[in-house]
């Protein structure tokens, strides 16, 4: 799992750091930087895929406004393999031609080498290693992209491919249901950030697993009512659309009658409920789940459910899952333990912290509301 995130020179995060557990609940005002841990992660996601580049993903307009300082650093610590992986990047910045490159890319396993790149007189150059720890190749390599995404898995460098596979499992996800149509062209692996894609992502998955809707089923007949199935649908030669079936008027005299519905046509609240049952039934062993506000366009009882599930796959699985709320049932829920604080101090910069019980016996959702609660 993630076990910690460095990042500097990132819009409000300078010198910030965050550590996560199985399950980690991020909590604070707006505009405390709650979302931009989320964006710090996707980022350094898509650049470890090797599938954009710097200028693409680390725009200059993401440097800290009140600093005059043109590099960023981020660090992730990820366990796993009986150790913990430390993932080191530093962005240089020219902000005049908004542009930027790699400066430094380290990748280290219990303090082991496993790859290092450094930017020196305008050359990147790349020291390999393998997973004993001894010195591989070095080349000179491209300062615009990820040196590490470019790497072939070999049977000497198996750490490294595990840990660029682990950070493809991370889902960082703020829904926006009235984005997401109901056809798509082609499979997609990524679901997008706004989960415009949904579509695409749910026909990537069901094709890896082609029992998923039949594991889907139960728990949307729980909480969407009526729905007896879904099916996806060809449309032309390569196209398919999502469909839901509901069945009305069924009792012990009677069979009922079903119709479909595309994607489309259902509620916010009803494909929003279908993307968070697909996440959970669709996440795989050692995964990372970000979920921004997952009870908006639900009701507390059809948010519930979800969150007992996914309260059971952490605590018996190894899923992790970070999200983020404003909604007093899910804090009360989880944020002693769970809980980080993250706030602005009085320099701007976001801070975070634990929650522990407090002794005046008031809920954290009460210290909140109370404006009870700040950044140290």
């Amino acid at each position: 799992m993630i076990k910690r995130l460095y990042a500097s020179n990132f819009r409000t995060l300078v010198n910030f750091e965050l550590d996560f557990g199985p399950l980690t609940l991020l909590l604070g005002p707006n505009g405390s930087g709650k979302t931009t841990v989320f964006d710090v992660i996707r980022l350094v996601r898509d650049f470890l895929r090797g599938e954009m580049t710097t200028t693409d993903l680390f725009a200059t307009t993401t440097l800290t406004r009140w600093q005059q300082v043109e590099v960023q650093s981020f660090e992730i610590t990820v366990a796993g393999q009986g150790g913990e992986f430390l993932y080191h990047l530093e962005v240089e910045h020219e902000a005049s031609r908004q542009h930027c490159r790699v400066r430094t890319e380290k990748l280290t396993f219990d303090g082991k080498p496993l790859f290092e790149s450094q930017l020196h007189e305008n050359r990147l150059t790349a020291q390999l290693y393998k997973d004993s720890g001894d010195p591989g190749p070095s080349v000179l390599t491209n300062w615009s992209r990820s040196t590490i995404a470019l790497i072939e898995p070999v049977p000497e460098n198996q750490l490294m491919s595990w840990f660029k596979e682990r950070m493809s499992r991370v889902v960082i996800t703020q829904f926006n249901p009235a984005l997401a149509g109901a056809r798509a062209e082609k499979e997609s692996p990524t679901l997008k950030w706004n989960a415009s894609n949904f579509v695409a992502w749910f026909r990537h998955v069901t094709s890896l697993d082609l029992e998923l809707v039949g594991k889907l089923r139960p728990h949307l007949e729980d909480v969407v009512g009526g729905l007896v199935g879904l099916s996806l649908v060809p449309d032309g030669i390569d196209a398919k659309i999502l469909r839901a079936q509901f069945c009305v008027g069924k009792s012990p005299d009677s069979q009922g009658s079903s119709f479909f519905c595309r994607f489309d046509e259902l509620s916010d609240g009803q494909r929003v409920l279908l993307m968070l049952y697909t996440l959970l039934v669709a996440a795989s062993e050692e995964c990372t789940l970000c979920v921004d506000e997952p009870e908006n366009f639900l009701a507390l009882r059809e948010i519930n459910p979800w969150l007992n599930m996914l309260l059971d796959k952490t605590q018996t699985q190894t899923c992790q899952a970070i999200l983020i709320s404003h909604h007093p049932e899910l804090i009360d829920a989880l944020a002693v333990g769970a809980g980080r604080w993250v706030d602005r101090v009085a320099d701007g910069h976001s801070r975070a912290q634990g929650i522990s019980d407090d002794s005046s016996g008031l809920s954290v959702a009460e210290l909140i509301s109370r404006g009870w609660l700040h950044a140290q």
